[in-house]
């Protein structure tokens, strides 16, 4: 069973980041879950919640490429668990958002009216630039370290 005091502050922690507390709170449990997963039976008793708070939880999670299925032969109920290799893949996606901005730096540094400070800009396309730069090299280097 998972720790309710992590389930509680992952919960708060994804709600900080835009994201529905339920979602956090069943991220939380996932992370601490067993090899085979939690069914959304066991998820909404541990989370003392309805099995509708932890279906649109799971559905969430797994649009964001955060949980899976766990197969379980046998067995009726689908079993859900964190996804592996999840992390790396969240952070691609956040990183091509990051594109955004650097382009929207340089748009508005190209488009600067006359006698426009243009620092913050730069600060802004020479902080992404680099971003850009060393995100694939530590992703590289992540891979190369999973085993």
């Amino acid at each position: 069973m998972p720790n309710s005091q992590f389930v509680e502050r992952a919960g708060m922690l994804l709600e900080m980041l835009g994201m529905p507390r339920m979602t956090g709170r069943v991220l939380g449990a996932l992370l601490q879950a067993p090899a085979t997963g939690h069914t959304p039976a066991e998820l909404a008793g541990q989370l003392q919640v309805s099995r509708a708070a932890i279906s649109g939880a799971l559905q969430h999670l797994k649009l964001m490429g955060l949980s899976e299925n766990v197969p379980n032969p046998g067995e009726r109920a689908g079993r859900y668990r964190a996804r592996p290799g999840a992390w790396a893949a969240l952070t691609e996606q956040g990183n091509r958002k990051l594109q955004t901005l650097h382009g929207l730096a340089d748009e508005g540094l190209q488009t600067l009216p006359e006698g426009a400070d243009p620092t913050a800009l730069e600060e802004m396309r020479d902080f992404y630039a680099l971003w850009l730069e060393l995100f694939p090299v530590m992703l590289r280097e992540w891979q190369e370290r999973r085993p």
